[in-house]
């Protein structure tokens, strides 16, 4: 048999929808560094159409017709595990790198008798709970779609040690979970390459105070609470702009917040930009907020200590396995508005301080993220199971 591996995202991740975020280019790059081992890969996602890739990649769409997104949901189960079965029997492994509801590449792979390595990257019903019946009813189903998916893999590559503990309080033998973060590239997101001031001037923010959130315009980013908390420091300093960076569901409701808080003008919404443009973003920023109420493994967290840069966050699941209040950042309750205003306005105001958080989280970051420091350690477990992010 060729040497072939079976990549399947889970149902609402789509080509283009990375295309719509700026990831497409990054996520071909990803697929061309994995192809090396291989004479094949198949990548199957929720698309409507099929996608030209790297060579030695077949995308493989699902292709649902349009209908409600929960039928969606179902219709991409459904075909999905009969697409994997199908197409698992000419690979090695199949490879859920979704999150951990790829219910159709654990059926179709065990149909298949092939084995299953499955991702880890967030606990999917940590973002449903709190939102009403059914929003808990959905994060009830989501817990058992995640642990049969757990607990049926034959390996789980988790991002961070507090995903694998819960992978093993789910049922996940011990010694079938191994932890492997994200790493980021250091010549991508490096400081000394971009002069901030300069990159202001050319946005128009000259002599502004820049406070930056990147990701995506959802929910469970409270972004609500870091725009009532900029809008607290607007009241001070006139000059003071937030920048939002991403996508998502939440823009028309968060433009409508920046309205009534009477903060419209001074707050951009840059929506989604290619990745490669992140670090410039960062560079013009005096302090990077992460409000979050649930994250795995935050990634644009990690961009920010690559870019040496003050972080404001929340002790929420997924960022206290990254940062520590009072070394790498400031952190405060999520939802707490006064809180995370003052954290803010703390780093505006001592740079002292705003300079020894912002290298010590660099300093963390070479340690502990760094693809140029950690990459060859990890190696013959990234290329075996390619587990490596594709930023």
């Amino acid at each position: 048999m060729a040497r072939a591996v079976l990549l399947v995202n889970n149902p609402l991740t789509t080509l283009a929808g990375y295309r719509g975020l700026g990831l497409l280019g990054s996520f071909k790059r990803h697929l061309e560094r994995i192809s090396g081992p291989y004479d094949r890969i198949y990548l199957l996602t929720g698309d409507r159409r099929g996608f030209k890739l790297p060579d030695k990649v077949i995308h493989v769409p699902i292709r649902p017709p349009r209908m409600p997104r929960p039928l969606m949901v179902l219709y991409c189960y459904l075909v999905g595990t009969l697409k994997v079965f199908s197409l698992a029997r000419r690979c090695s492994f199949v490879r859920a790198d979704g999150g951990t509801i790829e219910l159709h590449a654990v059926l179709g792979a065990k149909l298949a008798r092939r084995p299953v390595v499955m991702s880890f990257r967030y606990f999917g019903p940590a973002y449903q709970r709190g939102r009403g019946l059914l929003g808990d009813l959905l994060a009830s189903l989501l817990t058992v779609i995640v642990r049969f998916c757990l607990t049926k893999s034959d390996k789980v590559i988790a991002l961070t040690r507090s995903l694998a503990d819960l992978a093993i309080r789910m049922g996940v033998e011990p010694g079938k979970v191994l932890v492997v973060p994200i790493l980021i590239r250091e010549e991508r997101f490096n400081p000394s390459a971009y002069d901030g001031e300069a990159l202001r001037a050319q946005h128009g923010l000259k002599g502004r105070k820049v406070i930056l959130f990147v990701g995506r315009l959802a929910r469970e980013k409270r972004l609500d609470v870091l725009i009532r908390a900029f809008a607290e420091l607007a009241a001070e300093d006139p000059d003071a702009r937030l920048l939002l960076v991403g996508g998502g569901p939440g823009g028309p409701e968060l433009r409508g917040l920046c309205e009534e808080l009477g903060i419209a003008d001074k707050v951009v919404f840059v929506g989604p930009v290619p990745h490669e443009k992140v670090p410039e973003f960062l560079a013009m920023a005096d302090v990077f907020v992460l409000p979050s109420m649930v994250e795995g493994l935050p990634k644009a967290l990690l961009e920010a200590m690559a870019m040496r840069k003050p972080i404001v966050a929340t002790r929420a699941p997924g960022i206290m396995d990254v940062v520590r209040h009072g070394v790498e950042a400031l952190l405060v309750d999520v939802g707490d508005v006064g809180a995370l205003a003052r954290a803010v306005r703390k780093l505006l105001s001592d740079k002292s301080l705003a300079n020894r958080l912002a290298e010590r989280a660099r300093r963390t970051f070479e340690r502990d993220y760094s693809y140029e420091r950690l990459y060859r350690k990890v190696k013959p477990i990234m290329e075996k199971l390619i587990t490596f992010s594709f930023g």
